[in-house]
């Protein structure tokens, strides 16, 4: 009987060991990937200001919102929600006049200052041109900028991470390949590789306006780039 278990304790110690040699040796290849890709814009983001000068702090932000109500009114002719209409920044600054007037005027305004910054989401992108012509009839002072983006950015991050995904893969293939290996799963991934980073999209041209000329306004794609590191498992 004891000869015996010392058999069957032979056997699957030698089954053992087979198994254990049978196992193919895995390798893990990290490997970066990125992703980009270029949409059209479905909306747009004018950046205005609005400035008041009075030689009171009273008359100064009574002007700077009277203005700014009217500006309101006259993009919700065009369409525009209220809520569409935001405040970036708003400042009141006072600027003595100098004891000494210099010889030559220099434009400069003294008193209270009142600065307005806001922006105009615009969701029909074709008034873009529009709603910054109506800024400025309404009293704007200053177009600041209109950029182009995404109502749905989530759906443009999704096929760059998939692209990114894929550009890994290559790499990784190409790695394996050359080592005599092959890809056999997927063990991590991480994402952002290298920061996130908000789809971009800027206007390429302003052309000059008249009054009876609108603005035009040329956009550009926007590109939404995505980065990752995937690291891989190979084996021969």
């Amino acid at each position: 009987m004891k000869r015996t278990f010392l058999c069957l304790l032979a056997t699957f110690g030698l089954t053992g060991s087979i198994a254990a040699a049978a196992q193919p040796v895995l390798t893990v290849i990290s490997a970066s990937g990125t992703g980009t890709v270029a949409l059209l814009p479905d909306i747009a983001t004018v950046r205005a200001q609005l400035q008041t000068n009075a030689a009171n702090a009273n008359d100064a932000v009574s002007q700077n919102n009277a203005i700014y109500d009217r500006i309101v009114a006259r993009l919700a002719k065009l369409g525009i929600a209220r809520a569409d209409v935001a405040l970036d920044y708003y400042n009141v600054r006072y600027y003595p006049r100098p004891q000494t007037m210099p010889a030559t005027l220099t434009g400069e305004q003294y008193g209270y200052t009142v600065a307005r910054n806001f922006q105009v989401t615009v969701r029909k992108i074709s008034m873009a041109g529009t709603v910054t012509d109506a800024c400025i009839d309404a009293g704007a002072t200053e177009i600041n900028g209109v950029s182009f983006g995404l109502s749905d950015p989530v759906a443009a991050r999704v096929q760059a991470i998939a692209k990114a995904i894929g550009d890994a893969r290559s790499n990784a293939d190409a790695i394996a390949r050359t080592a005599g290996l092959r890809i056999v799963s997927i063990k991590s991934i991480a994402y952002p590789d290298n920061g996130y980073a908000e789809p971009s999209g800027v206007i390429a041209r302003v052309t000059a306006r008249s009054s009876s000329v609108p603005t035009n306004l040329d956009q550009s794609n926007v590109s939404e780039t995505a980065s990752v590191r995937v690291i891989f498992v190979a084996e021969p």
